[in-house]
This record gives structure tokens, C-alpha cells and sequence, in this order.
């Protein structure tokens, strides 16, 4: 259904997905993100999915995101991906990206937004 992404000064930004999520969708939201002007400075991100009530997205989604993320990484490696997820569909998804060869970002899937937060130290 959509997302909203909120920056967070410094350095991070918090992608909230809410509703029926679409592949389409979370591609849209990597591109936005990436292609920021912040993008640079940038050290983290939080995928919140704690009000997404379905997703629809593929293997193939997983992989373009990756691949993207592969490479904005030659222009910003160091950030670090919280994925913030307690749907079976939306946690199976997390741990395809977090065990695709493509994916360069250190990424890590929690169920509660404050153990997000807190590896990432923010």
C-alpha cells in the first residue's frame, strides 16, 4: 500500500512500509533512498514493517535490491541495514536479502523497533 521515509539527522533514515507492501514498492523506496543528496553522509538504515499486513514481493525483488545496493555501495559503504519485522512473509524476505551474494550492506533483522536501535547505537 505504501511507505513513507523519514530522514533522521545525522545520518539515518527510517523507511516505514504500511498496508499490502508490493516489490515495486520497496525497489522505489531503495531508489529514492539512494538516490539522495544525503545519500553520502548516510550510516543507517531502519526498514520498518511492524504496520505492513502483507507483502508481495518476489525472490527476483530481493535480488534487484541487492544488486542495487551493491552498487550504491561502491559510493557509500558504510551503512548498516536494521530490518524491523515480525510477518513471517515480510521476516522470510529480510533473511533472503540479508543471505544474498549481492548484498554488500551489514544487515540484520530484529522484531522490535528499540532492538533496532539498539545495534545500531542510534
Amino acid at each position: 500500500m505504501g511507505y513513507e521515509i523519514k530522514w533522521v539527522q545525522p545520518d539515518g533514515v527510517i523507511k516505514r512500509h504500511f498496508g499490502l507492501v508490493t516489490g515495486g514498492e520497496l525497489i522505489d523506496a531503495v531508489a529514492k533512498t539512494e538516490g539522495d543528496s544525503r545519500f553520502d553522509t548516510l550510516r543507517y538504515v531502519i526498514n520498518d514493517f511492524l504496520d505492513c499486513t502483507g507483502l508481495t514481493a518476489t525472490s527476483t525483488d530481493v535480488e534487484e535490491i541487492a544488486a542495487i545496493d551493491k552498487s550504491a555501495a561502491s559510493i557509500n559503504p558504510y551503512i548498516r541495514i536494521a530490518i524491523v519485522a515480525t510477518l513471517p512473509e515480510v521476516v522470510a524476505i529480510a533473511n533472503a536479502y540479508i543471505n544474498d551474494p549481492f548484498n554488500t550492506y551489514t544487515t540484520r533483522a530484529f522484531s522490535t523497533m528499540d532492538e533496532a536501535k539498539s545495534w545500531l547505537g542510534c
